[in-house]
């Protein structure tokens, strides 16, 4: 095995324990009582970046120029080690603030592995509440306007003009750093780290919106929004905070409940509320279908991003019961 072959395989190791490092810091997780210890992880990853920063010297390979910078500049991050006693808003402050700064260092290198295939990296979905409070809204104004506002050809018409746009700007921060910077600046408090080098959420999103458009009624597309507005957030806090039963994917039985019973019961609301006259039998099996079959897609989405998966299992198991029934 060539230097560059070993090196590659030894930093995705050190970048692996990385990231379980900042699992284990994320505010779900986080408790003081373990800050001695998350030290003392920190205190190895520095011994581990070392040897490789050395190695990486020694072995004169142009190929590793840019792995090289990155594992600099996360040596100079991992010196400024957080307390590890203290008043408990201290150290979780300070710690918020590790992660924080840590973050796109490891989405940084994640990706540079990438461009040396080995193997994919996951990829970090911190807690941001923020995020979450967006994704909510975010469903619950399309499908007002989707309810009030739109008809179906107006609705695929602007799902469409944003599907372009949204299109247009991956497009776009591919090939320009500098409005790749912008665009990460504008999504800055609701975007994940990894979208930086990847196809960002909300592109997924409006594309689901154009497709479901085109193929579904509007009770499914009212179905699809809630299921992902509320089951998708809720699922993700449940699961990194209470998630102990793994399932694939890294998702786990507890957040996929959640999102069945969250994205269940919001769906069967807004059913209620925009057709008043469907028999309780049908909108309780088209909520819970919906709701099923969007759960399914987050565990199996794979490359493809749940908020295009979601929505469009949603729509379908949602429909199809509407069928039959």
């Amino acid at each position: 095995m060539s230097a560059a072959a070993v090196l590659s395989s030894e930093t995705e190791l050190l970048a692996r324990e990385l990231f379980a490092l900042l699992e284990a810091i994320d505010p779900s997780r986080f408790r003081d009582e373990l800050a001695p210890a998350l030290g003392e992880k920190v205190r190895g990853l520095r011994r581990q970046l070392q040897a490789l920063l050395l190695r990486a010297e020694l072995s004169g390979d142009p190929r590793l120029e840019a792995l090289r910078e990155l594992l600099g500049e996360l040596a100079l991050l991992l010196e400024a080690l957080p307390p590890v006693e203290g008043p408990v808003d201290r150290l979780r402050a300070e710690w918020d603030a590790f992660r924080h700064r840590l973050q796109p260092a490891y989405e940084e290198l994640a990706a540079a592995l990438r461009g040396l295939n080995t193997v994919p990296l996951p990829s970090l979905r911190p807690t941001n509440y923020t995020r979450n409070l967006f994704h909510i809204g975010s469903g619950v104004m399309c499908i007002l306007l989707v309810q009030h506002v739109l008809s179906p050809a107006m609705t695929t018409a602007v799902a469409g003009a944003f599907t372009a746009l949204g299109w247009t700007f991956e497009v776009s921060r591919r090939r320009s750093e500098a409005i790749n910077r912008l665009l990460m600046w504008a999504l800055g408090p609701v975007a994940h780290p990894h979208e930086r080098h990847r196809i960002n959420s909300a592109t997924w999103f409006t594309t689901a919106l154009f497709l479901l458009a085109i193929s579904a009624s509007p009770r499914s597309i009212t179905v699809a929004l809630s299921v992902l507005a509320f089951g998708d957030p809720f699922a993700a806090i449940v699961g990194r905070r209470w998630g102990r039963t793994r399932l694939v994917a890294r998702r786990s039985l507890e957040g996929s409940a959640a999102f069945v019973l969250l994205g269940g019961a919001a769906a069967a609301a807004f059913l209620r509320l925009y057709y008043p006259g469907m028999p309780p039998a049908e909108l309780l099996a088209m909520a819970g279908a919906g709701a099923l079959a969007g759960a399914v897609a987050e565990l199996f989405c794979g490359a493809v991003d749940d908020n295009l998966g979601i929505p469009l299992a949603a729509a379908a198991g949602a429909g199809f019961v509407g069928l039959i029934l």
